[in-house]
């Protein structure tokens, strides 16, 4: 700790006087206490609990100079001093001599320094601190005083304490980076005890990282009994009516005004206001925003509620639940002090006022937490508890928090004397859990169909869970199962019921036959209403465009897709984090990479990236972006990385365009350093769940990928059984872009059999069907595919389409793509160099350097530079050495994170 480091240097340089200084706890005696640990020659004279008599600290000091073997004749003429002193009722200058006296024959005697600590300076007599005041103006060579007090103090030190020799150190609290822990835990701790250092020990001292909420954990395990006698002591000091007041506010969580307590305590409001202000200068309450109070830090409230008995605390809830419901106030407030008064009816009922104002503002996170709080409460009556799990299991499936969810939904499941209807109901919120957030398609699947059973005498409820089963994406059943439970979903979906649910079923069944490209999607979209009046039908309404946002881009209908997206933007109306709200932001960035709008694309992904880490499957699309981007770029080792986050391997049945979307940047990376051998296997799985499913319209790009990793390997024939099942599955489904990529895989087995012409041909419509899609890369890719088997055949205007190919990749940002087509272009006589009256870049990088420049921050070699923009080494040297002069720097580590 630096303070006491600095602490010890002053004391070394005599004569020294320092005086620190700090509120309670802040660690003034611990301070001490290493000091004379460290110093045990040294005199402590503690000033707590001494009498208020005249010069009773002096006398103290006396006496442990006298024990340390100082001169006995100048102690004696000390203490002759201080009683003359006493005596005449003022202190005066003569102790102060013989203090000073008794000091400098003391070192003399010992013939090494003196150091002399008074811990709690201001708690001495008024005699004493004149004199130490006196003494420490004029202390004799080689002796040290360390004195200690608290600001604020009833007996407050003088303002000027006249020695050259003096050093002051303030104590504060310890930052949270100070709190020993988990960041996240450390943080908590640290709001709980406002960093004070007693307060933090103490607490430390009781809870492990494992209570993960150290308030909830004290408020069950009990506060430290120090902090209770500190609370209670300052509490003594307080007139009966204030502490009344305090051990009132002392229930309540967070700032309040003077008329809560007040009302409690049927005190009139401005004399409870100016009784509470007693509290604060006892340093129990402090002054916040508008005139409010709050204890600080929070665990001083904690203590001072737990000086009050068990049973007078429970009526306190219970009044304060009364006056807060008269008046109003939030559901979350009620719920807490019903359930600490023992009134779990009550607090049931301002539990589910919670829930539907979270509905009705679409922050479901709030009131997730507040009802899994109430359902652990193992005194919950039974039906109370299956009516708020049902309402948690509702608002969990578009939290973040679900793991918690999960679990507790589990542990209410295992309630053998639930009725079948609800546990019909809790089986199906977990299930859509399990599926959604945490992408165990499988088990998703095993829960509905439990469901389905147990919800035969609710069936609307049993109709939300075949809705669900109907979906493609969920599970490793194949095509068959999804349509028959479409089917067996019209034929027994009620005619009326709850509108909310109404709507997720028609929004799923219109989302399952998107899904299989069945063109009647379109027509069950369109039934939708625009904007339904209620808020959960809002709210399912949204959830249905995310879901035909994402479809639409795996099919390639993007004008739509731009549409969709919209309106879930507009239905969701907000920016709160949720479920829903990342997979918005997840689309919309599918959307970008797909239809070319890569412009800050990497920013955004990344960011999203960040936000959604607690919830890793949130953030599997934006993921596979961010691979795409980097393998487009040449940053194979950066792209591999991306492509190992969660959600982007097909397991548990999750079947999703984006699994599908990774397998197939995952070939390409491995074509692209020259491992495709390596790739198969990834391919093969990734094929099996695409057959076993029976839907190939949105595995265009998987099936583009494995027919040229398969030529590439030499297995045309799998290459060919692979074209032709995408190309005969999908030729009677609606996905423009798997039509668009079929004639690529035929123009790839073409060149492979020599026939280049048809070849070209074939590709160059695979480039015309994606352009008007638009998809930019793919048909960049085509566009340079047509070339090459062009330039097999000595076509001259082979190398003007590379010239193309390679300035739309460049427009995209694509610039290992790009280089590769000008590399190819100019071996064949293309690609002209620098026109006259083309622009110069001066101090500001150019478009080649900032390549050169990026892969540099990426700690590449020049030699790896020149592979991935195919240049020679030498011309990658000299991009190097203008990076490095322009950049204002001279290593190539200095150029720091480079966009």
């Amino acid at each position: 700790m630096r303070t006491i480091d600095d602490v010890r240097a002053a004391l070394a340089r005599t004569p020294a006087v320092v005086l620190v200084s700090g509120a309670a706890g802040m660690g003034k005696t611990w301070l001490t206490a290493e000091i004379l640990t460290a110093a045990p020659e040294a005199i402590p004279v503690d000033c707590r609990g001494l009498p208020d008599e005249p010069h009773v600290a002096i006398r103290e000091l006396v006496r442990g100079l006298l024990e340390a073997g100082g001169p006995a004749v100048q102690a004696a003429e000390a203490l002759a001093a201080a009683e003359a002193g006493t005596e005449r009722g003022t202190p005066d200058y003569r102790t102060c001599a013989a203090v000073r006296e008794l000091l400098a024959v003391t070192v003399a005697q010992s013939g090494s320094p003196v150091l002399v600590v008074v811990d709690d300076v201001d708690l001495a007599d008024r005699w004493s601190r004149h004199t130490l005041r006196c003494c420490a103006s004029r202390l004799p060579n080689d002796v040290a005083l360390l004195l200690t007090h608290t600001p604020g103090s009833r007996r407050p030190l003088w303002a000027r304490w006249g020695s050259a020799a003096l050093h002051r150190f303030q104590l504060g609290p310890l930052s949270a980076a100070d709190v020993e822990g988990p960041p996240e835990w450390a943080a908590a701790v640290h709001r709980l005890t406002g960093g004070i250092p007693l307060f933090v020990t103490e607490v430390l001292a009781h809870l492990k990282p494992d209570d993960n909420d150290p308030q909830e954990a004290l408020l069950r395990r009990g506060v430290p009994q120090t902090v209770v006698d500190l609370a209670a002591e300052r509490l003594r000091t307080l007139p009966a009516a204030a502490r009344r007041l305090v051990n009132a506010a002392a229930v309540l969580r967070g700032p309040f005004t003077a008329d809560i307590p007040a009302e409690m305590c049927r005190i009139d409001v401005d004399r409870a206001r100016a009784l509470l202000t007693h509290a604060v200068d006892a340093d129990l309450l402090t002054l916040c925003h508008a005139g409010a109070f709050e204890f600080q830090p929070p665990l001083i409230g904690l203590a001072v509620a737990q000086t009050t008995p068990a049973v007078e605390r429970r009526r306190m809830h219970a009044t304060v639940a009364r006056v807060l419901d008269r008046r109003g106030e939030q559901s979350t407030e009620l719920v807490h002090h019903s359930r600490a008064a023992g009134d779990l009816a009550t607090a049931a009922r301002h539990a589910e006022k919670a829930a539907e104002r979270a509905v009705r503002s679409g922050e479901p996170e709030a009131a997730v937490a507040l009802l899994r709080t109430l359902l652990c409460d193992a005194a919950l009556p039974s039906r109370i508890r299956a009516a708020l799990a049902g309402r948690l299991g509702r608002l969990a499936l578009d939290s973040l928090a679900y793991d918690e969810t999960m679990a507790l939904l589990r542990d209410l499941l295992a309630d053998d004397l639930l009725p079948d209807g609800v546990r019909g109901e809790l089986r199906l919120h977990l299930g859509l859990l399990v599926g959604n957030q945490a992408g165990d398609g499988d088990e998703q699947r095993a829960h509905l169909l439990v469901a389905v059973r147990e919800l035969r005498r609710r069936p609307l409820l049993a109709a939300r869970a075949m809705s669900a089963l109907a979906m493609p994406c969920w599970g490793s059943g194949p095509l068959g199962e999804h349509l028959s439970w479409v089917a067996r979903l019209d034929r027994t979906l009620p005619d009326r019921g709850d509108p909310v649910l109404r709507m997720a079923i028609r929004v799923n069944r219109a989302g399952a036959l998107l899904q299989m490209g069945d063109a009647c999607a379109w027509q069950a979209i369109a039934e939708l209403p625009d904007a339904p009046a209620g808020t959960g039908e809002r709210h399912e309404l949204a959830r249905g465009y995310s879901n035909f946002t994402d479809i639409a881009i795996s099919l390639g209908h993007y004008a739509s897709a731009g549409e969709f997206h919209a309106k879930a933007e507009h239905l969701a109306g907000r920016t709160r984090p949720s479920y829903l709200h990342h997979m918005i932001i997840s689309n919309g960035l599918r959307l970008a990479m797909a239809v070319g709008q890569w412009s800050s694309l990497e920013s955004a992904a990344r960011e999203h990236v960040t936000a959604s880490a607690p919830t890793p499957f949130a953030a599997a699309d934006a993921s596979v972006v961010l691979g795409h981007l980097a393998l487009a770029r040449g940053e194979w080792a950066e792209a591999d990385e991306f492509l190992r986050a969660p959600g982007l391997r097909s397991t548990n049945g999750w079947c999703s365009h984006v699994v599908l979307v990774a397998a197939a940047t995952r070939v390409r990376l491995a074509m692209a350093r020259g491992q495709v051998d390596d790739a198969v296997p990834d391919l093969t799985r990734a094929l099996d769940m695409v057959r076993a499913k029976e839907i190939w319209a949105w595995a265009a790009e998987l099936a583009d990928a494995g027919v040229r990793a398969l030529l590439h390997v030499g297995d045309i024939a799998s290459a060919q059984r692979l074209a032709g099942e995408f190309a005969t599955d999908i030729a009677s489904r609606d996905c423009p872009f798997g039509h668009a990529m079929v004639p690529g895989c035929r123009g790839a087995i073409a060149a492979e059999h020599g026939r280049f012409t048809d070849a070209a041909a074939l590709h160059a419509e695979s480039a015309a069907l994606l352009s008007a899609l638009p998809r930019p890369y793919e048909q960049a890719a085509a566009m340079e595919a047509a070339a090459r088997c062009l330039l097999a055949t000595g076509q001259p205007e082979a190398v003007e389409q590379l010239a193309d190919a390679s300035r739309l990749f460049t427009t995209l940002g694509a610039t290992w793509d790009a280089a590769r087509c000008g590399r190819l272009a100019r071996e064949h006589g293309g690609m002209p160099g620098p026109r006259r009256g083309r622009r110069g870049y001066g101090a500001e990088l150019s478009p080649r350097e900032q390549e050169v420049a990026r892969l540099m921050a990426l700690g590449r070699t020049n030699r790896q530079i020149a592979e991935v923009l195919f240049l020679s080494p030498r011309t990658v040297e000299r991009h190097a050495a203008r990076v490095l002069h322009k950049l204002g720097v001279t290593r190539r580590e200095d150029i720091g994170d480079y966009p």
